[in-house]
């Protein structure tokens, strides 16, 4: 049996009143980039059907390489900063394996 040595995570971007489009286009921005990654497996944008307010980034990167250099990028860099202007509480990550396919 082999080590999957993928890292599945889940960032949850809860927007301030009044900034929701303007979070939408630059986690839009985002998906453009990061799928540009080599070790991007996937790198997915979804809205909460219940929040409108309320966006997750579904991501799978090839191992902890692909992810620190994901994490090191300019863009990333961009984001974390000004996610305390357009978010409520920052950016929650969450980190997963996975259990099955």
């Amino acid at each position: 049996m082999s080590v999957d040595t993928r890292i599945y995570m889940f960032a949850k971007f809860h927007a301030k009143s009044g900034k929701e489009e303007q979070l939408r286009l630059r986690l839009l921005e985002m998906v453009v980039h990061t799928r540009k990654e080599e070790g991007c497996v996937f790198y997915n944008l979804h809205l909460d059907r219940e929040q409108s307010d309320v966006f997750y980034f579904m991501e799978c990167w090839k191992d902890q390489a692909a992810l620190d250099f994901h994490m090191n990028t300019s863009y990333v860099q961009a984001i974390l900063k000004d996610s305390v202007e357009l978010t409520e509480g920052g950016i929650e990550i969450s980190y997963m394996n996975l259990l099955g396919e």
